[in-house]
């Protein structure tokens, strides 16, 4: 049975246009600069394994970015061979399946560190590592260069090879001569002169998420690591600088029933939504289950044929209800959009996210399993 038929939702996911976002972003860097495609969180909800095995059939990506070693795990167990960086951090326990899995880690303790060597010593095995510097993130990283010193010099061991350093910006979304990114790139450049006073150096030294690469060119050094702008959304506030970035996906959920309502009639939990006249209500097999948030309600609409649709009364967990009085032709079986590329008539994720305060990348993310993921 063809699982499609059983789905009440969906997304139609375009490789082409991920090629095409990669390579408009390649177009900004130097032929010098290696290019990382991050694809953590399950590639932003698209589906990490299908599209790590298309942008390695096409030769797209240097590295790929994930943020757990579990996911990492899954790209090598479905054959991925392109070198993977977990960015956070591992637990002791991790380090030997990372290790004889190839997987780069993230270091920046020095517990970490000796635990690397000494497990690398007893597998007999090469443990790649990138060292992590806090330049004003606030998260992980260290932030002096005494501290950073000193996990090198525990990981400088022959069985471990020292592949990168990098720091990570935490306000690159806009760019004018007071950013923040400035005085991060300070304190990073400062650690790094400071190494390379003692003659140390490192193949891969990077810093730039999507919106540094596109809004900090001067910042690529030798890798920038693309995440949001692979599926299409430029996260700067850069208007004249046009990347011809597509959103990939395409999402719609299936009508399953169809009603006239009376006027003054209340419209599901919480009774926060009236009929103030007569009215064709549609039933949708997609919820807050499914990644739709509940604060959309009577906010947003879903979209038929580039109309919109109003959403009324509260998502529920399985189900929404939509105002369809506009459309007397829609059917059960018929599909309404939810958010994708808006050339296709779709309302984009930003505009959706911008109604509750949220982000395109939480719509991304909360996409559930249950959304059937067709790749085209």
């Amino acid at each position: 049975m063809d699982f499609t038929e059983l789905s009440l939702s969906k997304t139609k996911i375009y490789k082409k246009k991920l090629l095409n976002n990669i390579q408009n972003f390649k177009k900004i860097l130097s032929k010098q600069t290696t290019f990382m495609a991050v694809i953590k969180a399950n590639a932003y909800g698209h589906g990490a394994v299908e599209l790590a095995q298309f942008m390695e059939e096409k030769q797209a990506a240097d590295y790929f970015g994930l943020a757990q070693l579990g996911e990492a795990l899954e790209l090598r167990k479905a054959g991925i061979e392109t070198p993977l960086l977990i960015f956070n951090a591992v637990r002791l326990s991790e380090i030997d399946s990372a290790i004889e899995n190839n997987i780069s880690l993230t270091v920046f303790s020095a517990e970490l560190a000796s635990a690397i060597v000494n497990r690398a010593e007893s597998l007999k095995k090469q443990a790649l590592v990138h060292l992590k510097i806090d330049s004003g993130m606030g998260r992980i990283g260290v932030s002096q260069f005494s501290e950073a010193y000193k996990i090198y010099q525990i990981l400088n061991s022959p069985t471990v090879t020292i592949e990168g350093i990098y720091t990570h910006f935490a306000d690159a979304t806009h760019r004018d001569p007071k950013n923040f990114t400035d005085e991060q790139f300070k304190v990073f450049k400062r650690i790094l002169d400071q190494f390379e006073e003692k003659d140390i150096h490192f193949n891969l030294v990077h810093a730039c998420n999507t919106a540094a690469t596109i809004n900090f060119p001067e910042y690529h050094l030798d890798m920038v690591r693309v995440g949001i702008g692979l599926y299409g959304f430029n996260p700067t506030s850069l208007e004249d600088q046009k990347l011809n970035l597509q959103p990939i996906q395409n999402v719609d959920a299936r009508i399953t029933h169809l009603k006239d309502f009376p006027a003054g009639h209340s419209i599901g939990y919480g009774r926060n939504f009236f009929s103030s006249e007569p009215m064709k209500v549609a039933t949708i097999g997609m919820g807050y289950a499914d990644g739709v948030p509940k604060a959309l309600s009577n906010k947003a609409c879903f979209r038929y044929q580039g109309k919109n649709l109003p959403i009324v009364g509260d998502i529920c967990m399985d189900q929404i209800m939509i105002d369809s009085s506009k459309e007397v032709s829609l059917k059960v079986g018929d599909y309404l959009s939810y958010f994708g590329d808006p050339a296709d008539g779709y309302s984009s994720a930003e505009e959706l996210a911008q109604l509750i305060n949220s982000s395109s990348y939480e719509l991304l993310c909360a996409l559930g399993r249950r959304v059937d993921r067709i790749y085209e």
